[in-house]
C-alpha cells in the first residue's frame, strides 16, 4: 500500500484564478459531460470585502480525493473505493444504487447525479465518462505513461496555473507555509493558498454542509 504522501491531492491558489472556467470546460470535454452546467469541477464566484471595497473571487473545486474519504465510509454497497496505489477515489456505477449517502457525507459537494440517478464525479482523469475509474489501470497515476506524471486536464488547461495535482509529498513542497499549515489543520483534505490581500473573507476550505448537487 502506498504511503499517504504518495497519494494524489489537488492544490488551488485563488490568487492566481481568473475565473475563466477553462478547468470546467476542459473537464467536460474530456469526460463528455453535459455542456449546460459545471458538475465534476465547478467554479463559483464569491464576494469579499466590505462596501465600497468589494471584489469577486472565483473558487474552483472538485472531488478532493480526501485521505479519509467520507463518501467511501458511508457507501452501503462498497461502490466507492480509494485506490491504494495513488489515493484517487473512484466509483463503480455497476454497484451504485443512487442512495446519495455519499453526497451528504462529502464536505465538498463533489458527487454528481445524472438523469440515470447514479453517482459520478472527478476521477483525476484516469478514465473517461461516467463510471470510469473503477476499472482503470491500477498502476499509480504517476507511473501510467511510463515517463512521468499524467496531469488531470483541469490542471493542464488552467491558464493561471491556479490548480495543481500530484503526490501529496510533492505538492505540499510547492505550497506556502500558510497553505501547508491550513492543509494539516483542515484534516489534510485540500491544499488551498490563503488570499494575499485579506484575512480570508472567503475560505475555500470551509466544509459544504449541504451538497448542492446531491438532489433532495
Amino acid at each position: 500500500m502506498a504511503a499517504e504522501g504518495d497519494h494524489w491531492v489537488f492544490y488551488f491558489d485563488p490568487n492566481r484564478c481568473i475565473g475563466c472556467h477553462a478547468c470546467t470546460v476542459s473537464c467536460k470535454q474530456y469526460h463528455d459531460r453535459e455542456s449546460g452546467a459545471d458538475d465534476w469541477r465547478t467554479v463559483t464566484h464569491h464576494e469579499k470585502g466590505t462596501f465600497p471595497d468589494v471584489s469577486e473571487v472565483p473558487i474552483s473545486m472538485s472531488c478532493m480525493h480526501c485521505h479519509d474519504a467520507p463518501c467511501e465510509k458511508v457507501c452501503p454497497t462498497n461502490a466507492i473505493e480509494k485506490r491504494e496505489s495513488d489515493g484517487i477515489v473512484t466509483i463503480d456505477r455497476e454497484k451504485c444504487i443512487g442512495c446519495k449517502y455519499c453526497g451528504w457525507a462529502c464536505p465538498f459537494g463533489a458527487p454528481t447525479y445524472g438523469d440515470e440517478g447514479l453517482m459520478s464525479k472527478c476521477n483525476m482523469c484516469i478514465g473517461q465518462g461516467p463510471g470510469s475509474g473503477a476499472d482503470a489501470d491500477p498502476a499509480p497515476k504517476h507511473e501510467q505513461d511510463g515517463i512521468g506524471a499524467v496531469q488531470p486536464n483541469c490542471v493542464s488547461d488552467c491558464v493561471g496555473d491556479a490548480i495543481k495535482a500530484g503526490p501529496q509529498s510533492e505538492v505540499i513542497q510547492e505550497a506556502s507555509q500558510a497553505a501547508a499549515n491550513r492543509f494539516k489543520s483542515n484534516n489534510g483534505r485540500v491544499i488551498v493558498e490563503p488570499f494575499e490581500d485579506s484575512t480570508a473573507a472567503v475560505d475555500g476550505t470551509n466544509d459544504v454542509i449541504t451538497p448542492f448537487n446531491a438532489g433532495d
